[in-house]
């Protein structure tokens, strides 16, 4: 992968395993990588509680600002 690398993760730890395999992503990425774990949110939660998208959103528009 070549690409820079934005990893959003929800920071209560659910069963659906996505913490898990975002924070593997996050350490093997071979380039410039950004990880952003929203306090509070499960996974479920990041899809439509205002607060927890707002935050990715902002946080992912910084990222696409600076590396597209």
């Amino acid at each position: 992968m070549t690409q820079p690398l934005q990893v959003v993760l929800a920071g209560r730890i659910g069963n659906t395993g996505s913490y898990d395999m975002g924070m593997r992503l996050w350490k093997m990425a071979p380039n410039p990588a950004d990880l952003m774990v929203i306090d509070g949110a499960g996974h479920y939660e990041m899809y439509d509680v205002p607060e927890y998208v707002d935050a990715a959103v902002a946080r992912l528009a910084d990222f696409y600002a600076d590396n597209l």
